[in-house]
């Protein structure tokens, strides 16, 4: 054989290969995906097994907030005060209404286990899970007390 089918064949290889890895990361970025995702009932779930398991962040409009928002749930405006009193490795959930996962890829700097609540508020009251209205009491919030 001669130096050209050689350098054929090895460039069939690579091309194989990379499909190969190619396809690979495809799959590991579908679940990853997934994975950045919770469903409504299950952190429910998770929450009254493990309150403190979870931050939870609610990035809708005060108004919405206040009209009704997760249990331990803190009102947040992005873009995060620098003093603001958060575990940047704690497992965050991020409220919006919808449940907006391009809201998720924003929050990577600032927490680096954030998780979005599939389907959003619209989602956990469709649901008919608990809600508290009002402010949450932050001091409350970090002496443990539900809120």
């Amino acid at each position: 054989m001669t130096l050209r089918w050689h350098a054929f064949y090895l460039t069939i290889i690579a091309a194989l290969l990379a499909a190969v890895l190619f396809q690979g990361g495809k799959l590991q970025r579908a679940e990853l995906a997934a994975q950045r995702q919770v469903i409504a009932e299950e952190l429910y779930r998770e929450i009254r097994a493990a309150p403190g398991r979870y931050q939870l962040v609610d990035l809708r409009a005060t108004e919405e907030f206040e009209d009704g928002h997760l249990p331990h749930a803190v009102h947040v405006k992005l873009p995060l005060e620098p003093d603001a009193e958060f575990d940047r490795y704690k497992p965050t959930v991020v409220v919006t209404e919808e449940g907006d996962p391009q809201t998720i890829e924003r929050l990577r700097d600032e927490f680096k286990v954030a998780l979005n609540l599939e389907g959003g508020m619209l989602q956990w009251r469709m649901s008919r899970l608990p809600e508290v209205s009002g402010v949450t009491d932050l001091t409350a919030l970090r002496r443990g007390r539900a809120g």
